[in-house]
């Protein structure tokens, strides 16, 4: 089982532990992804399976910097999210299938894991859906003085969606602890990213005052830098 580690004990961990430890996640989001992938090519598995192979270092990178108590909210394509955050792969299986044992009794399926325990407020088959519950959560941890840190994953496709900025002015305007990650993986679904999306995206969230950084997400060391640092 995956788990995420409190920040404040990192600096007492060597950084081999710490690589050899996301390696190790990285890895069983792969290999997860993978049997999902032969589960439903062979029709053994309902409805729809969007995977998270080749993004892994994102979202392992990102969680490794975040508290186990701190929130993320996810996309459709949000295995790896769960995963990281410390959700174990046979209740992440058995949710899949529709099973009982599931995060969510079965019902939620492949697009709408939670699990509150690791702070994961949920999976969301909605494009951009979850930035509202993720800048809520942070809002709250501000609130009560928790010292909780928000992270919204979403794709570049949400980068349409108005409700995405509604929620970005707001977090800026009240200085929330919520962070905002954009995986590229260049594609909306079936469109290249360059037919829909105009200008820069970086930009979106600096005019609003958010502080911002791109890096590559096949680095792990470099998301897991500019996590820590935002956090």
């Amino acid at each position: 089982m995956a788990t995420a580690v409190d920040p404040s004990q990192l600096d007492s961990q060597t950084g081999n532990e710490r690589w050899l430890r996301m390696y190790r996640r990285m890895f069983t989001i792969r290999t997860f992804e993978e049997q999902v992938n032969d589960l439903y090519t062979r029709a053994l598995m309902p409805g729809l399976a969007h995977l998270y192979i080749g993004e892994e270092a994102v979202a392992v990178g990102i969680c490794e910097a975040l508290a186990p108590d701190d929130y993320i909210t996810s996309t459709h394509r949000g295995h790896g999210h769960c995963l990281a955050k410390g959700a174990a792969p046979d209740r992440m299986f058995a949710e899949l299938l529709g099973r009982e044992a599931g995060y969510c009794k079965g019902k939620g399926g492949s697009m709408h894991i939670a699990d509150p325990a690791t702070g994961n407020l949920g999976a969301n088959a909605i494009v951009g859906g979850s930035a509202g519950i993720a800048t809520g959560a942070a809002f709250t941890a501000k609130r009560l003085k928790t010292g909780q840190v928000s992270v919204c994953f979403f794709g570049e496709g949400a980068l349409g969606q108005g409700s995405l900025y509604e929620v970005m002015n707001m977090a800026s305007l009240w200085k929330l602890p919520v962070i905002y990650v954009c995986e590229n993986n260049l594609y909306n679904e079936y469109t290249h990213y360059s037919e829909v999306t105009a200008g820069d995206i970086l930009a979106r969230g600096t005019a609003f005052g958010l502080d911002g950084e791109s890096v590559d997400g096949q680095d792990v060391r470099a998301v897991h830098a500019a996590a820590r640092k935002l956090v």
